[in-house]
C-alpha cells in the first residue's frame, strides 16, 4: 500500500463503500433487545400476590371454626339447660315425696326406743309390747334405748294425708328435711 494514495480509490480493490454511522455492529457478546410492544409502554405491571391462596384458604377454615364452635356451643348449652330441668324437677319431685313425720318404734310398756325391726315383725304387733310413735320435722328423736319420756314432742296418730317415714337414725337427733329413711309412700335419706 503506498501512503501517498487514496485508499478510496485503489483499482485493485474497487471503490470503498461509505460507512454508515448508524449502523455499528454489535459486538457477538451482546444480546439484540426485543422490540417493544408500544400498548404495553403505558399499562402499569400486572401485581401478583403469591400468598393470596393460602390467604383465602385460612379464611375458609376459620370460618368453618367459627360454624363448628357456634354449633358446639349450642349443643353444650342445650345439654346443661336439660340437665338442670331434670335436676330442678327431681328436687321439687322429692320436695313433695319427702315424709312429715320420723316413725319411731317404741316399747309400749317400758317407754323405751327399740330398733324398728321391733315394730315390724307380727310378734310385736300381736302382743301390743311394740308400738310406733310419730316425731314432726324440728322435733328431738331419742336414741335406741332411750325413753320417750324425755322427748315428749311425738304423737301416736298423724293427721290424715300426712307422709311418715321409717327408718330415722339409731343415734337420735333432730328432725330435719331429708332427715328420715324409707317410707312406703316415699321417703328420703337416714336420717342422723
Amino acid at each position: 500500500m503506498d501512503p501517498n494514495k487514496d485508499p478510496e480509490q485503489d483499482p485493485k480493490e474497487g471503490p470503498a463503500e461509505p460507512a454508515a454511522p448508524d449502523a455499528a455492529k454489535a459486538p457477538p457478546w451482546q444480546v439484540p433487545k426485543p422490540e417493544l410492544h408500544p400498548e404495553l409502554l403505558n399499562e402499569p405491571p400486572t401485581v401478583v400476590d403469591p400468598f393470596a391462596r393460602d390467604r383465602e384458604r385460612q379464611a375458609t377454615e376459620a370460618a368453618a371454626r367459627k360454624k363448628r364452635s357456634q354449633r358446639r356451643t349450642v349443643v353444650v348449652g342445650l345439654g346443661v339447660t336439660a340437665l338442670l330441668a331434670g335436676t330442678i324437677t327431681a328436687v321439687v319431685a322429692s320436695n313433695q315425696d319427702e315424709a312429715d313425720y320420723a316413725q319411731v318404734c317404741f316399747n309400749d310398756e317400758t317407754g323405751e326406743r327399740v330398733d324398728d325391726t321391733q315394730c315390724n315383725s307380727s310378734a310385736g304387733r300381736s302382743g301390743g309390747l311394740f308400738a310406733w310413735y310419730f316425731y314432726s320435722r324440728g322435733a328431738s328423736v331419742p336414741a335406741v334405748g332411750q325413753n320417750r319420756s324425755a322427748y315428749p314432742s311425738y304423737t301416736s296418730t298423724i293427721p290424715s294425708g300426712a307422709k311418715a317415714s321409717t327408718g330415722y337414725s339409731t343415734k337420735g337427733g333432730t328432725v330435719s328435711r331429708g332427715g328420715f329413711g324409707s317410707s312406703s309412700k316415699g321417703g328420703g335419706s337416714t336420717g342422723g
